[in-house]
């Protein structure tokens, strides 16, 4: 296979104040012609920044110090030869990218480099349209518009509608470019803005500004990290057709361990700046020949998996990095030899297989791995006393504010995030409530705690209707419900130190305070000094501390005597009042008092040092600021700030999405000790369907603002009922190559608006198995096409124009005709077959094609209302004429097709 893209020996270093981060640290990576390469591991590995470097966008203070980047271009060797006259960064048909210069750089990306990056939202330009977005890179590469780089061009590209009219040619390129990556009515959403796109359209349109000139090779940086399972399903499926329609090269960067098995073919695994393995995707995943490599896939939580391994540590400071095996600190078979010198490479498996790890052990024995982990969770049981209950909660949003927005004539239609629903938590449980992004999941969390008040509905907490307290209730009512916010970085305050901000709920609540019916007692382990000579006892308001369970607060002390010393450890953090009794130089008795100290300051601060034990963080952090910490240290600040007020019940809303898969395993692992060690009660708000599965109880999928189905967990997955609860389980990924995802059902589409939400069942729109009328004989998928046909009509978003341009080119003049936007005529019946062709795939009946063309007709004739009554009055489904109700089984779910 012939290398398109080589990285060899690459080193990319950033300038900082204490010294040079190593970010790439002598990689070598190949891309082959036709070929996927997933590039994985964790933050903070390096992965963005090979990217980066591949593309020669590395700014200041970072810089490629050594190393190359070779694109094998015949073409554009030819020109650089010519234009360069013979430069040296190209040799043969090779381009080398590190020593080529900036305007070099330039035609090669978008033309033979693309590149998506990771959020949409900010790398697409707000002020431009997505079409003029599109259109710069076919200007650019493909039309003669490539310019000097100056600041007159540069307003020039900024203001692209002011300085010159866009071509005809390049919008009819930049719309086929926009349809073949799925944006439905290009021609109509050419001039759209990016914050009219929904997420997944947003990605879209990166895609096709990344693959508007063809490129060879696409780089793709965390293509799928924001978007749900199910438009992450679409926009995989898109970029594997694309790939083979245009026979394109992929690196493929994310820690997603699921889309890899996926869609790679080989895979490299990357540690603080290195390739430690890399081999064929069923080699990476099936005989891990790196402990790295094992690891990390040992943290993916599975159905097999009670608890979860993580992997200890975090990824090393990139300035002082270790000596010899940078992943030896945290490797659980490391050896000396680790320590010291350069590690090889070392070829595994049959010599026909390229797969190579940069470890120096020929193999490890993975049977004890993990086996303390497993052993140390006991689990918890729910109980069937029901904690929390949610009954019609609705929670809308008025878009018109006050009287100015009402007299200005701004949409007094509310958003209906959640629109009547109704589920029970009981105590000890974790219900999980899963969904897509805008599906109301989060605005329920907060609705339910009263953060935002519900518009409607009840919310009864330990038998306490919320909505009849006032805010000095509500405010006491809190220090039994707490929540777990989604991103750490923004939820704390930048301002405070961690032990500010754990403290903080203490002080607004006046807490810790003791329970007069809690009895202290001690767990006592004595070592150089007879047992009977050791009296210890504590005070019975060490539960402001510890907390309770049954009524007794334990303190668990270890008296040790060595040497005429004594020593006296409280592992809670309690004070030890120690009075020791000598004979001459020999301690003949020792007295220990365990108080949770004299002063509320006291107290709280050894509160605080408790709860940093708690979440498995150092007491040495306490003056530390947010930014100091890693992402998985700060989401385990926020936890302990949940925990300060000992509550009862915790909404955690998606408390691992932002973290790397062995940082997610620890935090799962911590909630789940925590909700032993403390009878916690959950609701755990999140997408990941794997990580829902592994921690949840019961799990509730929600969609447009209502519950759809509710099942026990294991039943939810072995036997989803509701459609929209099939498709999100058919789109998680997998981690293994070998799975099969032929029957994967991708979901067309956006969640609708809440603003307007469909009648009846909010699915419908959606759904693959719409209920057609009983009348009517139609396959499934033709019936589906129709239905979206429909909708297109009820917007009026059907491209007439486009579809009148196309008629015209292949139209008869002598047949009757209507009159296209540049004055051309096109018949008719060919714009309607145009129309009927570009959205009808399957066949349908003669009876049924004479219904859409005579709506399609009136579509034509600008009608729009009449053409969505045609198509109404035939083709209705009792799935948008009913709405469908959720019932009280067991395993319920809202669906038309369920007979109850």
């Amino acid at each position: 296979m012939r290398n398109l893209l080589s990285l060899s020996d690459l080193r990319t270093q950033f300038s900082t104040g204490r010294g040079q981060v190593k970010a790439v640290d002598g990689l070598d990576l190949t891309v082959g012609e036709g070929e996927t390469v997933g590039l994985v591991g964790e933050s903070g590995s390096g992965k963005s920044v090979t990217a980066l470097s591949a593309m020669g966008l590395v700014d200041d203070p970072g810089e490629i110090v050594s190393g190359s980047v070779e694109l094998e271009s015949a073409r554009l060797a030819d020109e650089f030869r010519e234009e360069y006259n013979n430069p040296a960064f190209v040799d043969g048909d090779v381009v080398n990218l590190v020593d080529a210069p900036e305007e070099a750089l330039r035609a090669v990306r978008g033309r033979e480099l693309g590149m998506i990056f990771q959020d949409p939202m900010t790398s697409l330009n707000p002020s431009l349209t997505v079409g003029e977005q599109v259109a710069e890179s076919l200007r650019l590469h493909q039309y003669g518009g490539r310019r000097k780089d100056s600041w007159f061009n540069a307003v020039r590209e900024l203001l692209p509608r002011i300085s010159r009219d866009i071509d005809d040619e390049i919008v009819e390129r930049t719309i086929e470019v926009l349809e073949s990556v799925g944006i439905p009515e290009p021609g109509a959403r050419v001039d759209e803005f990016p914050h009219e796109f929904s997420g997944g359209m947003r990605q879209r349109v990166l895609i096709a500004i990344a693959l508007a000139c063809q490129p060879r090779v696409l780089v793709a940086d965390e293509p799928t990290t924001a978007l749900d399972v199910t438009i992450q399903a679409q926009i995989l499926d898109l970029i594997d057709g694309l790939q083979e329609d245009l026979g394109m090269s992929v690196l493929m960067i994310t820690h997603d361990l699921g889309v890899v098995a996926e869609t790679c073919d080989r895979v490299a695994v990357m540690y603080a700046g290195e390739i430690v393995e890399e081999g064929p995707v069923e080699e990476i995943f099936n005989n891990p020949s790196h402990p790295y490599t094992y690891t990390l896939l040992e943290s993916l939580p599975s159905e097999e998996k009670e608890r979860l391994t993580p992997i200890e540590g975090n990824v090393p400071d990139l300035i002082d990095m270790p000596e010899g095996c940078h992943f030896a600190p945290r490797c659980p078979w490391a050896q000396p030899e680790c320590t010291s010198g350069e590690i090889p490479y070392k070829q595994h498996g049959d010599d026909a297989v390229d797969h190579r790890s940069k470890c120096v052990l020929d193999d490890f024995d993975t049977s004890e791995y993990g086996g303390d982990a497993i052993e140390s969770s006991t689990g918890t049981e729910p109980t069937d006393r029901p904690l929390l209950e949610v009954d019609g909660m609705q929670k809308y949003y008025e878009q018109a504010d006050g009287i100015l927005d009402r007299f200005l004539g701004a949409d007094d239609r509310s958003v209906k995030a959640v629109d009547g629903i109704d589920f029970t938590v009981y105590e000890g449980e974790t219900l999980g409530l899963v969904g897509e992004s805008g599906c109301g999941k989060s605005t329920a969390g907060r609705s339910l705690l009263h953060l935002t008040p519900p518009t409607g509905g009840r919310v009864v907490f330990s038998g306490t209707d919320l909505s009849g307290l006032d805010s000095d209730e509500l405010r006491a009512m809190r220090r039994d419900m707490q929540m777990i916010f989604q991103d750490p970085m923004s939820s704390l305050d930048p301002r405070m130190t961690v032990g500010q901000t754990i403290r903080e709920p203490l002080d607004v609540h006046d807490l810790p305070v003791s329970d007069p019916d809690v009895r202290g007692e001690v767990d006592v382990t004595v070592t150089g000094i007879d047992a009977d000579r050791v009296s210890v006892t504590a005070s019975d308001e060490i539960d402001a501390i510890v907390g309770s369970s049954n009524g007794v607060a334990t303190a668990t002390v270890t008296v040790t005597v060595a040497d005429g010393e004594v020593d006296v450890a409280v592992e809670e953090r309690l004070r030890a009042e120690v009075e020791v009794e000598r004979e001459g130089d020999v301690v003949s008795g020792v007295t220990v008092r365990v108080t949770p100290g004299d002063s509320t300051s006291e107290r709280r601060r050894r509160r605080v040092h408790q709860l940093l034990d708690a979440v498995g963080l150092e007491v040495g952090q306490y003056d530390r600021y947010p930014h100091e910490l890693s992402g998985g240290q700060r989401q385990r600040v926020g936890i302990a700030r949940a925990l300060a007020v000992d509550p009862d019940f915790i909404v955690a809303d998606e408390p691992v999405s932002a973290l790397d898969v062995s940082v997610q395993a620890q935090i799962l692992n911590l909630l789940e000790d925590l909700q032993e060690r403390f009878g916690l009660t959950y609701l755990f708000i999140a997408h990941d369907l794997s990580v829902v599965r592994h921690i949840s109880d019961r799990v509730a999928v929600m969609y447009l603002g209502e519950i759809v189905e509710v099942a026990q967990t294991d039943e939810l997955f072995d036997d989803p009922r509701h459609p929209y609860t099939q498709a999100l389980l058919s789109a998680i990924p997998e981690p293994d190559p070998a799975a099969e995802t032929g029957d994967r059902i991708i979901l067309e589409g956006d969640v609708p608006s809440p603003i307007n939400p469909p009648s009846g069942c909010h699915f419908r729109t959606r759904c693959p198995q719409v209920i057609p009328p009983a009348d009517l004989d139609i396959e499934q998928a033709a019936y589906r096409e129709v239905m979206d046909l429909r909708q297109r009509v009820e917007r009026e978003a059907l491209d007439v124009e486009s579809a009148r341009d196309a008629a015209l080119d292949a139209g008869d003049p002598s047949a009757e005709a209507t009159v296209s936007a540049d004055g051309g005529t096109a018949d008719a019946g060919a714009v309607v077959d145009e129309l009927r062709e570009s959205h009808l795939s399957h066949s349908l009946s003669p009876e049924l094609r004479g219904v859409v063309d005579r709506a399609l007709e009136r579509v034509v004739a600008d009608d729009w209302e009449e053409a969505a009554e045609i198509l109404r009055e035939r083709f209705e489904s009792v799935c948008e004429r009913d709405a469908p109700t959720l019932g009280e089984q067991t395993h319920p779910a809202a669906c038309h097709l369920i007979d109850e």
